[in-house]
């Protein structure tokens, strides 16, 4: 990696963060990725969180390889330096020979990469978030300089994506609730169409009272309404209809 003065501290921080304001999230880290691999010269760049519930592997969010952006993978923390950075609290450097202190590190070796500097990133209360890498084919010339660097540029990068995190989280609650009102909404719907209803002019017999449905049929008056709504029918019989048909019977009946 080059080496940079400490006067060149904030001016390399300002190169590193000039970055377009209408980028957030994954976007905005994609170009700070892309920022600190130009400016420092290192071969690979990449942003990762571990993965739950063991914490035992790294899952990347942006990958910075060679000359462009590297799709992201899921490696296994067990004897990387990576699993160093997430067990203590500040930046970690290893200036060159990286693969010989890693043995075990497969992929050091598949990358080709001499040189290494990790810092852990925290939320705001203190929770391990994930962790920010340098990977280069060369040695770091200037430890105290990137020390200072990385540790600053750990905390932006763990800001953001806090905040990516929660924006997600929210975006996840209102998808989960949403899909919880359309199916509701759907039921609705369907409970709706299975409600039968009564509505404008319906031909009914000036004689007989029957009803003509919509294929010209004549119901009884029952069956039609029983046919087009909920209500079902408990027959009996008026007082009037009662003096009318049973008279005689019930002015026995009163006699007695």
């Amino acid at each position: 990696m080059n080496s940079f003065t400490s006067l060149e501290l904030i001016k390399t921080l300002k190169k590193i963060l000039h970055i377009e304001q209408h980028l957030s999230g994954i976007p905005y880290l994609k170009e700070l990725v892309k920022n600190i691999a130009q400016t420092f010269g290192a071969k690979f760049v990449l942003i990762g969180h571990p993965v739950k519930p063991g914490h035992d592997s790294i899952r990347t969010d942006v990958v910075w390889a060679g000359h462009d952006y590297f799709d992201n993978f899921t490696y296994g923390l067990k004897g990387t330096p990576c699993e160093n950075v997430l067990s203590g609290n500040r930046v970690c450097i290893y200036a060159k020979d990286i693969t010989d202190k890693f043995p075990e590190d497969k992929l050091l070796i598949e990358m080709g990469v001499d040189s290494y500097i990790g810092s852990p990133m925290f939320t705001r209360e203190g929770e391990l978030l994930g962790i920010l890498v340098f990977l280069d084919d060369k040695p770091v010339m200037d430890v105290d300089f990137y020390s200072a660097v990385v540790e600053f540029l750990s905390a932006r990068v763990a800001a953001e994506l806090e905040k990516y995190h929660i924006e997600e989280e929210l975006k996840r609650q209102v998808d989960e609730k949403t899909s919880k009102l359309e199916k509701i909404n759907q039921e609705l719907r369907i409970a709706l169409n299975e409600i039968k209803t009564l509505q404008g002019i319906i031909p009914i017999c000036a004689n007989c009272k029957k009803i003509r449905d919509d294929e010209g049929y004549w119901n009884r008056i029952e069956s039609y309404i029983e046919q087009h709504s909920d209500a079902k029918f408990s027959h009996g019989i008026c007082r009037e209809c009662a003096e009318k048909l049973y008279g005689d019977y019930i002015g026995a009946i009163k006699k007695e």
